[in-house]
């Protein structure tokens, strides 16, 4: 089964505007995404898909200067986006996606394989890092079959008699949303941390008092592939820097 990873950005963060080109260690911070998820020992593919908006030039460029491929597609729609990225980059027909996004600098391989492997070793059309019960949010992973997004765009383009505009729009933004929101058509599962990984921080980029503690987590290691449990490990015992973005509130779905 071919393992592709897709990882969606793009430059009109409400909070932040362009955050993911902003720099981490000389490095715009979706490179640094992109690179550590390449130290996978599953992926095969790793693809960058961002919109077909004019906006998205500079992100673009960037990306493929550092050798990364990328896919444009729909701006709002963004479950065809990756419906239509996962046709062109992964042809198995019982492929594997991950999704990931382009906001979580800190990114672990390691978790990431972790989650791919409770898949493959389990009948899971989808299963999910549990962020944020029993996993810091920033290491978010998320696990489908080909054949469960394909079921899923077809569900809500062509068989959503029943569903509001708002529902459907909903479902068109956020790819996996439908998947658990009907369990009754989707066997899920959950891959949960012990009490190491259930803290209450924050490690991934949306307002600039997240970057600043992203900034100070990188300045201080001077490693761009600072594993998790190292990062934890500081902000356990640097509370001051932990609480940098700590009034943050996730925005709701």
């Amino acid at each position: 089964m071919k393992v592709t990873c897709i990882v969606q950005a793009r430059m009109g963060s409400e909070r932040l505007p362009g955050k993911v080109l902003k720099p981490i260690l000389g490095k715009p911070m979706i490179v640094n995404v992109l690179d550590r998820l390449k130290k996978s020992k599953y992926i095969d593919d790793i693809i960058l898909a961002t919109s077909i908006s004019e906006k998205e030039e500079e992100l673009v460029n960037t990306c493929k200067q550092y050798g990364y491929k990328v896919f444009r597609g729909s701006e709002g729609d963004v479950l065809e986006r990756y419906k239509e990225a996962a046709e062109i980059y992964n042809k198995d027909e019982y492929g594997i996606i991950i999704r990931i996004t382009g906001d979580c600098p800190l990114i672990d391989a390691v978790i990431v394989d972790n989650v791919v492997t409770s898949f493959i070793c389990n009948n899971y059309d989808y299963i999910r890092l549990d962020v944020p019960e029993t996993f810091i949010r920033g290491f978010d992973v998320e696990v489908f079959s080909k054949v469960a997004l394909n079921e899923v765009y077809c569900d809500v383009h062509e068989n959503c008699k029943g569903f509001s505009e708002e529902e459907t729009n909903m479902y068109k933004e956020h790819v996996t949303l439908y998947m658990y929101k009907h369990p009754e058509k989707f066997k899920i599962g959950y891959v949960k941390g012990n009490e190491f990984y259930k803290k209450n921080y924050r490690l991934c980029v949306d307002t600039e008092d997240d970057f600043k503690l992203i900034s100070k987590i990188y300045n201080n290691f001077k490693d761009e592939f600072v594993s998790s449990k190292a990062v934890i490990k500081f902000l356990d015992n640097n509370k001051e820097i932990a609480s940098i973005n700590s009034e943050v509130k996730q925005k709701e779905v």
